[in-house]
C-alpha cells in the first residue's frame, strides 16, 4: 500500500551524493572529447598519457561517466569504441577499472544488477544462435526456420528488460538530477522495439521475401540491440550504482516482477539485510476526516479507493504523479503503476516520442479547452476504456488531471433482459 515514504518523495528529491559538477565544465568536456578522438585516431598509449592524466585523475566516478554521455549525445564523431578504448587505457594507467563499482550482495540471484547483467547475456547468446540460423539460411535457402522464429520470439523478451529499466530506474535517476541519460536511452528503446517488430514481420514471410531484406533488417537490429547493451553497461549500471542506495535497489527488487523478467524469474528474492522498515502515519489512520457528504477516516478512504473497479491515477497542477489506487497488484493492472514512479513528472513517464500529444492533452486539460478525453483498445480478453479528466476546485482552480481506466468487457457482455432483483444467495 502507499507508505508515508512514497509521500515524502513528492515533496524533497533523495540527496544526491556529493560531485563537483566537472561534467558542466564545457572545457572539461572538450577536452576529453579531444581525448577520445586521438584514441580513435590510434595515437599511442605514451602520447596520450600526460593529457590522460592531465584530464581524468583529478575527476571523480560520476563526472567521468557524465562527461563521456554528454560527448557521445552531442559530438556524433565519437564511436562506442571510442568510449571502449577509454576505459581501456583508464585500466591500464591506474591498475583498476573505472566500473568497478562494488555495490553489497550485487552478486545475488535476485539483485537487480544480477538480473540485468544475465539478461544482456542472454540477449547476446540469442544473437549469436540468431546469426548461425541467418548464415545456414544463406547457404541453404531450404534451410529449416522453426529455430529461427523460435529464437526471435524469445528476443522479444527485450520489451520486459527496457520496460523494467524504463519505469523502475529511470525514476529513480531523476530522483538524483540525472535526466538526459533516461530520455536518449528510451529514445533508443522504442527504436529498438520499432526494428524488432518490423525484423520478425519478414522472418515470418520467409521464404516469399527476399533474402537480404531480411539479413538487412537483422543486421540493424542486432547493432541497435549490441549498441544498448553498451551503453547499459558502461553507462547506465555504472551511474546507478553510484547513486542508488540499498533502498532504491530493493525497491527495484520489489517492483520488477510487474514487468517480467527476459529470462527465468528468480527462485530466491533478494531482500537487503537493513531494509528500512516503512514510516506509518499512525496519528491520523484512525481521525476522521471530512470526505464529499461525510466523513471517512484515512484507513477507510482508502480501503475504498482500493475498491473502485477503477484503476484510478491522480497527476497533481505542477504535472507531477502523485497517487494510483491499488485494486490488484501491479503486475495484473491494465495500465502498470508501481510506487518508484511517485514524484516522477508526468512529462518523464512516457516515451519521447509520444510527447507532444501527452502535452498537448495536459495543457488542453489545464486551460479548460477540453473537459475530459477518453480512448479505448482491446487487451487479450479485456476491452479497456481510459478517461482524462481535468480536476478543479470549487473555486475554479485547477488541482490537476484525474485518469481513470476500467475494463468494460463485463458490460458489453450484459445480457438484454432487465434484472432488477439481487440474487437469492444475496443476504444482508
Amino acid at each position: 500500500m502507499q507508505h508515508e515514504c512514497l509521500r515524502k518523495m513528492l515533496f524533497k528529491h533523495e540527496e544526491v551524493k556529493s560531485m563537483n559538477k566537472a561534467y558542466l565544465d564545457t572545457k572539461r568536456v572538450l577536452n576529453i572529447r579531444d581525448l577520445l578522438l586521438r584514441l580513435q585516431n590510434e595515437e599511442s598509449e605514451q602520447d596520450i598519457q600526460e593529457d590522460f592524466y592531465q584530464h581524468v585523475q583529478d575527476l571523480e566516478t560520476l563526472d567521468i561517466l557524465l562527461i563521456l554521455q554528454q560527448v557521445v549525445n552531442v559530438y556524433p564523431e565519437v564511436e562506442k569504441k571510442d568510449i571502449q578504448k577509454f576505459f581501456d587505457i583508464s585500466h591500464q594507467l591506474y591498475n583498476h577499472s573505472i566500473l568497478d563499482i562494488h555495490v553489497p550482495e550485487s552478486d545475488h540471484t535476485g539483485h537487480p544488477i544480477q538480473i540485468f547483467n544475465e539478461e544482456n547475456q542472454a540477449f547476446e547468446n540469442l544473437f549469436a544462435r540468431l546469426s548461425s540460423q541467418l548464415n545456414a539460411l544463406k547457404n541453404d535457402p531450404e534451410h529449416p526456420t522453426e529455430q529461427l522464429k523460435e529464437d526471435m520470439k524469445q528476443l522479444g523478451t527485450l520489451y520486459s528488460h527496457y520496460n523494467r529499466k524504463e519505469k523502475l530506474y529511470f525514476p529513480i535517476l531523476e530522483r538524483y538530477g540525472i535526466y538526459t541519460l533516461s530520455r536518449t536511452m528510451w529514445a533508443g528503446d522504442d527504436r529498438i522495439r520499432t526494428l524488432y517488430k518490423a525484423t520478425r514481420k519478414m522472418m515470418d514471410k520467409i521464404p516469399n521475401i527476399d533474402f537480404k531484406y531480411v539479413k538487412q533488417a537483422y543486421l540493424d537490429l542486432e547493432q541497435a540491440c549490441k549498441d544498448m547493451i553498451f551503453d547499459e553497461e558502461y553507462s547506465l549500471l555504472p551511474t546507478a550504482k553510484i547513486l542508488f542506495k540499498e533502498k532504491d535497489w530493493a525497491a527495484i527488487a520489489k517492483e520488477s516482477k510487474a514487468f517480467g523478467y527476459a529470462i527465468d524469474e528468480p527462485k530466491e528474492k533478494w531482500i537487503p539485510d537493513t531494509e528500512e522498515a516503512d514510516a506509518a502515519v499512525h496519528a491520523t489512520h484512525s481521525e476522521h476526516l471530512r470526505f464529499g457528504g461525510g466523513y471517512l477516516t484515512i484507513h477507510e478512504a482508502n480501503h475504498i479507493l482500493n475498491h473502485l473497479p477503477l484503476e484510478i491515477t491522480f497527476v497533481d497542477k505542477n504535472g507531477v504523479f502523485k497517487y494510483f489506487n491499488e485494486i490488484v497488484e501491479s503486475s495484473e493492472m491494465m495500465f502498470i503503476r508501481t510506487p518508484t514512479s511517485i514524484g516522477r513528472n508526468v512529462s518523464k513517464c512516457h516515451p519521447p516520442k509520444s510527447m507532444p500529444k501527452v502535452m498537448e492533452l495536459i495543457r488542453d486539460l489545464r486551460s479548460g479547452r477540453r473537459e475530459s478525453e477518453t480512448m479505448w483498445f482491446k487487451k487479450k480478453d479485456q476491452f479497456v476504456h481510459i478517461t482524462y479528466k481535468g480536476v478543479f476546485d470549487e473555486n475554479g482552480q485547477y488541482l490537476g488531471i484525474l485518469e481513470y481506466v476500467q475494463d468494460i468487457q463485463p458490460f458489453l457482455d450484459l445480457p438484454r433482459e432487465v434484472k432488477r432483483e439481487l440474487s437469492d444467495r444475496t443476504v444482508f
